[in-house]
């Protein structure tokens, strides 16, 4: 399959996690502009390696990638609604969920969250989805 399936797959899972709704999501590459007083998300698909998951012309490429989900809430809102979305995040994106579009296969490694931090209008808390495809040569 391709980077192009995996990055659909991840997506695909995101949306289908249903923490956010589509509109109140910052996809890359995606004009966006949040809205003062609501919660929202981005989502970032890091790739960290690419190698060969075996010999031979026939051997797939083995992808490791980290899904990064970006919550914000308003600030002064309290910690158990940001705590509760990163919660929920976590429990879809548990350890050996298959993940799949198109027939590309996305699994999860395992998923953890980051510190609450405050900036000037919001509090975010980042959530690291760890994942694990292969592709195949055609």
């Amino acid at each position: 399959m391709s980077e192009i399936f995996i990055n659909a797959a991840l997506v695909s899972a995101y949306l289908a996690c249903g923490v956010m709704p589509r509109e109140r999501t910052a996809f890359e590459g995606v004009k966006f502009d949040p809205v003062t007083g609501q919660s929202w998300a981005r989502i970032t698909d890091l790739p960290s390696s690419n190698d060969p998951a075996g010999l031979g012309q026939s051997a797939p490429d083995e992808r490791l990638g980290i899904l990064q989900i970006d919550l914000f809430h308003p600030k002064g809102t309290g910690t158990a609604p940001i705590l509760g979305d990163a919660q929920w995040v976590l429990q879809y994106f548990s350890k050996g969920r298959r993940l799949e579009y198109d027939g590309q296969v996305v699994k999860v490694r395992k998923s953890q969250r980051s510190q609450i931090r405050t900036e000037e209008l919001w509090q975010s808390v980042s959530v690291d989805v760890h994942y694990i495809a292969w592709i195949f040569p055609q």
